[in-house]
């Protein structure tokens, strides 16, 4: 980034202001980071594209290496901080930033201009086997501060104990590293058609080599809301992970399908092309201004199968019950699954949190499944890595509810087939991690 110094110190003085207010509501109300900097922006429109681009990359650097970062920190600083009390100076967050951007790695130019900044020499990288824990250790000493790093500190401790005994945590760790792709799905008859217009919008898409609605896009630098092909409904932007989902889901065209927890409906409009655009997809939510958007995006790509319902969380009974084909319980969770895009919740997602959304998942699962008519099928997804909001509320719930049985299907991105359950890992196609398990309702005798 070629900058002036006034321009350089009015960009530093908006980051630092944008960093203390994503950290303050971060860690003092666990807001999620994105939104805050949203709302930040909208109220800072002086900054330009290019300046919201920087802070973005800024403040994400400083969460993705936050568990290397704290360790720089007084203790009494880091319990201030992690406490929402932001009492940082200007120079202590600026050396914050840096050694956000050094570790980082990715914008190394502009954290040059920080180290000259902060009249600091620039740190070589010692030798490690990691790159990442070689910049860190350059950091100590160039900061005077004896501490020995490892790449297990990009997490709480506390997280290896809650996911599986063979979990290749190392791979989890590498990638919570880097940043993940965008991924989009087409929306169309020809994706093929659709990843030429991309490209020649400017773009670098690549399409997936087993699902062909699965595109691609690294680092994008244009703005999607803007191509004709959006207006269009063309596409979506859905992570990988995400439309495994809905393939293992695998509605037909014609039937009747419930998304019992839709949100703003990206797996709604997934289900509803799947269908073929016949048939229903009921899309339901506790929260009914969520719906709002799906409507909005169903509007723009001309669904004419998709209804929304606010649903109270109660058991379906009457005329909804036994109605649908399908159900989809895409349910809370701690969404440990996209740390990789959404940093700040590593630090914001207390263990024992863990059973309280069990038990809700588990609420949410047994009152969604009267809905499925006999002979029809359920399927309960999260966005979570943890066994204890998986694997175990489905055996818990199939316990429970001896009409429904695992139900076998391929793996998506593999064609492998699988047990009824299948846990996605960030590192199987560079995507989120999510769980997905399918059940069939047996048929009445």
């Amino acid at each position: 980034m070629e900058l002036d110094q006034k321009k350089f110190h009015s960009l530093l003085k908006s980051t630092g202001s944008a960093a203390r207010t994503v950290l303050a509501a971060v860690f003092g109300s666990r807001r999620p980071a994105d939104r805050v900097l949203s709302t930040w922006f909208r109220d800072n429109r002086r900054c330009g594209s290019r300046d919201r681009r920087f802070i973005s990359e800024s403040i994400y650097a400083l969460l993705r290496n936050w568990g290397l970062l704290r360790r720089f920190l007084p203790a009494e600083r880091l319990a201030e901080i992690e406490s929402g009390t932001i009492r940082l100076g200007r120079a202590e967050l600026d050396a914050l930033l840096f050694g956000a951007l050094y570790l980082d790695a990715h914008d190394l130019p502009t954290a040059r201009l920080l180290a000259r900044e902060l009249n600091l020499r620039w740190p070589q990288p010692l030798p490690a086997a990691e790159p990442l824990i070689g910049r860190a250790a350059a950091l100590a000493k160039l900061f005077g501060v004896p501490v020995e790093f490892h790449l297990s500190d990009l997490v709480p401790e506390w997280v290896a104990g809650a996911l599986p005994a063979d979990f290749p945590f190392d791979r989890f760790l590498a990638d919570l590293r880097r940043r993940p792709p965008m991924w989009l799905r087409a929306q169309c008859d020809d994706p093929a058609r659709l990843a030429e217009e991309l490209t020649a919008a400017g773009l670098t898409v690549h399409r997936h080599e087993r699902l062909p609605a699965a595109l691609r896009v690294n680092d994008p630098r244009v703005n999607l809301h803007t191509l004709e092909s959006f207006r269009r409904g063309d596409f979506e932007v859905q992570d990988l992970a995400s439309q495994c989902i809905g393939l293992a889901a695998a509605p037909r065209p014609g039937e009747q399908w419930l998304d019992a927890c839709a949100g703003a409906g990206g797996k709604s409009l997934q289900l509803a092309d799947l269908m073929k655009r016949r048939g229903t997809v009921v899309a339901c939510d506790v929260r009914s201004y969520k719906l709002d958007d799906l409507r909005l995006r169903a509007r723009r790509a001309g669904f004419p199968n998709i209804v929304t319902r606010e649903w109270d969380g109660k058991p379906f009974h009457g005329k909804q019950a036994g109605r649908f084909n399908g159900v989809l319980v895409d349910a809370p969770c701690s969404c440990s699954g996209v740390w990789r895009r959404n940093p700040d919740g590593r630090w914001t997602l207390h263990p024992e949190e863990l059973t309280k959304t069990a038990e809700l998942q588990q609420t949410i699962l047994a009152a969604a499944a009267p809905a499925v008519r006999p002979g029809g099928v359920l399927v309960y997804a999260t966005c979570s890595l943890f066994p204890v909001e998986n694997g175990m509320v489905v055996e818990k719930f199939l316990a429970e509810h001896p009409e429904f049985t695992l139900e076998p299907f391929a793996n998506p991105l593999t064609g492998e087939p699988t047990s009824g359950q299948l846990q996605i890992r960030s590192f199987d196609g560079d995507c989120d991690s999510m769980f997905v398990a399918r059940m069939r309702r047996k048929e009445e005798k």
